[in-house]
């Protein structure tokens, strides 16, 4: 467990302290069946009182905050640029503030959110953090400022498809560069494509995953972080295992100098005996499949290699 990981259960079990266990389950299932189901509502909240957000971090924002973590870091490893300024769009209950500062400490940021209960959370969570939360409805946001670094987690998810794309065009004028996590299903795939097809079209470079800005060669492209879970988090989920994979899919958009990746691991590494199997993204915009035998002499940083690395073919 990571020291942010630390941070944030410690800080999750200090709000937890003296709420019956039992409340919390009836508002887990809840919440948990409208996030399978990729509940599309823009009107009513999915958060509905204090008992509901804390539900909803103790499920789901750790969770979250893996991904975004996952995603952020794709963002400094591939685009030549700092980032000082961050705003976050529907970001609940700050797990995409907590990720961004454990890559930048000294970023600022700034999290737009319309549900009271999250915020009030979210606030006693970052106590000691000087993130600030503005309460506003995204059907109707815009800003007029510029920023360097916006994300928004799993919220498409939660919009109709007209609201999405007045949400990425008003994205698009503000940041110069836009991190977009989804759940990691098909349609959450979809729905970061269509993202995806917007920005370039707003002039932006797609800096990770994909190492090219043509169409996607697949049908479905996700990606999975590890997370433990704590022992609550197994009590409230009937779950028997210390950790969780949370899969996400997600898209690093930028209009600053990138590096991008020469091919991308786009499924989990096979390891037949002797050899490493790689699903790859290519640069051409191709997927491609490449065995490499214990013979070669990649095969020790093919073995190191995880779902979701960077490969470069010349190794």
């Amino acid at each position: 467990m990571s020291s942010v990981d630390t941070q944030l259960h410690a800080a999750l079990a200090r709000a937890l302290d003296s709420v019956p266990h039992h409340e919390l389950r009836s508002r887990v299932t809840a919440l948990s069946l409208r996030y399978r189901a990729e509940q599309v509502d823009d009107s009513a909240p999915g958060m509905r009182d204090d008992l509901d957000a804390l539900a909803y971090a103790v499920i789901r924002m750790p969770a979250t905050f893996r991904a975004l973590y996952a995603a952020l870091s794709a963002a400094q490893r591939h685009i030549d640029a700092s980032f000082t300024s961050h705003l976050d769009l529907g970001g609940g209950t700050g797990a995409a503030a907590w990720a961004a500062a454990s890559l930048w400490p000294t970023i600022t940021t700034e999290i737009i959110e319309r549900q009271p209960a999250a915020i009030r959370l979210g606030r006693q969570l970052a106590a000691g953090n000087s993130w600030r939360w503005t309460v506003a409805d995204l059907r109707h946001w815009s800003r007029p400022g510029p920023v360097d670094l916006i994300t928004i987690g799993s919220v498409l998810n939660e919009l109709t498809d007209h609201l999405r794309h007045a949400l990425i065009r008003a994205a698009a004028r503000t940041a110069s560069t836009i991190v977009l996590v989804e759940p990691g299903t098909p349609r959450g795939h979809r729905r970061t494509l269509q993202a995806r097809d917007e920005l370039i079209e707003h002039g932006f470079t797609i800096a990770a995953p994909c190492p090219h800005q043509r169409g996607c060669p697949t049908d479905w492209c996700h990606f999975a972080a590890r997370l433990p879970r704590t022992e609550l988090h197994r009590v409230l989920k009937d779950g028997t295992r210390n950790y969780e994979e949370e899969r996400f899919s997600y898209l690093v958009a930028t209009r600053r100098p990138v590096r991008p990746a020469p091919a991308r691991v786009i499924r989990r590494p096979g390891r037949p005996k002797g050899q490493v199997v790689l699903d790859l993204c290519t640069s051409a915009g191709t997927a491609q499949q490449l065995v490499v035998p214990k013979s070669s002499g990649a095969y020790r940083a093919a073995r190191n290699t995880t779902w979701g690395d960077a490969w470069d073919q010349r190794s």
